[in-house]
């Protein structure tokens, strides 16, 4: 059996429906991208404070160091 040519219609409707797929995926992948964005940022939103707080502890010890040994 042959296969009749597609009309200018179908064809359109096919193409259409190809773009429509492809515009899913791509939604589909750039939520997944977006959502590991936000994951990065949230754990360096973490890291940040934790190196923070070290970098205030250690210039603490420091301080506490050298008044100590400016007193003596």
């Amino acid at each position: 059996m042959m296969e009749q040519p597609l009309t200018q219609a179908q064809d359109h409707d096919r193409r259409i429906g190809q773009l429509e797929g492809i515009a899913g995926q791509l939604d589909h992948r750039l939520n997944s991208i977006e959502g590991a964005i936000a994951e990065l940022r949230g754990d360096m939103g973490k890291w940040g404070r934790f190196i923070i707080s070290i970098l205030f502890g250690v210039v603490g010890l420091l301080v506490t160091v050298l008044v100590t040994i400016l007193v003596k």
